[in-house]
């Protein structure tokens, strides 16, 4: 089973609400949140890792005290000791978290606001070049393609050491480095792309998305 938790950012929050959330947090995270110039980074950082603790103690787990085992890799992707395996992801009023006890995840959200495609085309093989300039709507396919990508080098878990150009999107998958890692749209609101890879097949019926307020 693949959890997705999310929560939306309508309006900034009240300093008093912020802080309270933000000393839920473990001191060097605060401190993490506070480094942000701007209010809004701070605020889906802060949120993205509450969504962690929350679906930690969804699998039954002390999110909090786990907290104190984040750990990196050498390629800067988070990781807990233990079975789950988890990726945030936030952009313009989305933060989500994605966890799984059994699968590998990575997750990307995008709010598809006006980009200049002609930035992103070495990051793109020929054909799917091809596919987002022909496309009716350019700027959506370029989301579409670009939330596959993002998603399935945050699964696989080495970054931009993998050029997102090697990363190829197929139906219904991606293919890394000769493997084939399944990939799911998550429909979320009008204004934003959503897509999760995992390492191994899931049943769309097992992937429980869920909002969560805070």
């Amino acid at each position: 089973m693949v959890l997705i938790l999310y929560t939306i950012l309508e309006k900034s929050l009240e300093e008093t609400r912020f802080q309270s959330l933000l000393a839920q947090l473990p001191a060097e995270l605060q401190k993490k949140a506070r480094r942000y110039i701007r209010r809004q980074d701070a605020e889906a950082y802060l949120l993205g890792k509450l969504l962690l603790v929350e679906g930690l103690q969804r699998f039954g787990l002390d999110g909090l005290a786990l907290f104190h085992q984040l750990q990196y890799t050498s390629f800067g992707r988070p990781y807990l000791t233990g079975p789950i395996d988890f990726n945030i992801s936030h952009s313009g009023e989305y933060a989500l978290c994605a966890l799984s006890s059994q699968r590998r995840v990575g997750i990307d959200v995008e709010k598809a606001g006006p980009v200049n495609l002609d930035h992103f085309r070495t990051q793109m093989t020929a054909a799917e070049w091809a596919q987002v300039t022909g496309d009716p709507d350019p700027t959506r396919a370029f989301y579409d393609y670009w939330t596959r990508k993002e998603a399935a080098i945050k699964a696989h878990g080495q970054g931009l050491s993998l050029p997102l150009k090697e990363v190829a999107i197929g139906e219904g998958e991606v293919v890394m480095e000769g493997m084939a890692w399944p990939l799911y749209e998550i429909q979320l609101s009008s204004g934003y792309v959503c897509h999760l890879v995992t390492d191994v097949q899931v049943e769309p019926s097992d992937i429980q998305v869920e909002r969560v307020w805070f």
